[in-house]
């Protein structure tokens, strides 16, 4: 794989599956697509039709209101642009449960389910806390099936709301800085 960013890349990133970690990874079915000579995948017969995988790489946004709420960013680091501004995590759901310090915006994906009205627009947003230490305890914690005190250092919130909202228009933006929210926040 090129890892300087210097040629095409994808095609080899297409060939990649991600498994679940209750499979088995005895044999090395697991990480290739064997296909017949019909083109076809040998295992359709036997498995169910599996989701695709979307795999994103972070780049520098071309322009800096696109990063602002009403434009509905995927984005990593800085500060999140909350999808509803009035209503947000506070008090212990903010700390590391394991050292008890703020947690870190990591990332947040703007992923909506526009199927169904009460998630037109939907953010999840991901939160950890910079200590390795808790980290690899929460990890530890992890693997227990059901441990007494569950303790984390990585929390995700999600955000959704309904498309007639008292923050958003209706109207998906239109992509460049006229969009305004409803509301400040």
């Amino acid at each position: 794989m090129d890892i300087n960013g210097k040629g095409d890349s994808v095609d080899e990133l297409k060939g990649l599956r991600i498994t679940n970690l209750d499979d088995d990874d005895d044999d090395d079915e697991n990480i290739a697509v064997d296909e017949d000579d019909n083109g076809e995948d040998e295992d359709d017969d036997d498995e169910e039709e599996q989701e695709s995988v979307i795999l994103g790489f972070v780049e520098k946004p071309e322009h800096s209101w696109s990063l602002l709420r009403q434009q509905f960013p995927s984005k990593a680091g800085g500060v999140p642009a909350w999808l509803d501004p009035d209503n947000l995590p506070t008090g212990m759901s903010c700390v590391c449960d394991v050292c008890g310090e703020p947690l870190q915006f990591l990332l947040q994906v703007y992923a909506p389910l526009v199927e169904k009205d009460s998630t037109f627009h939907r953010t999840l947003f991901v939160f950890m806390c910079p200590s390795m230490k808790c980290l690899l305890r929460d990890q530890h914690e992890q693997w227990k099936r059901h441990p007494d005190k569950q303790s984390r250092s990585v929390k995700v919130f999600r955000c959704q709301l309904p498309r007639a909202n008292s923050f958003y228009s209706s109207k998906p933006p239109e992509g460049n800085a006229t969009d305004k929210p409803l509301i400040p926040g």
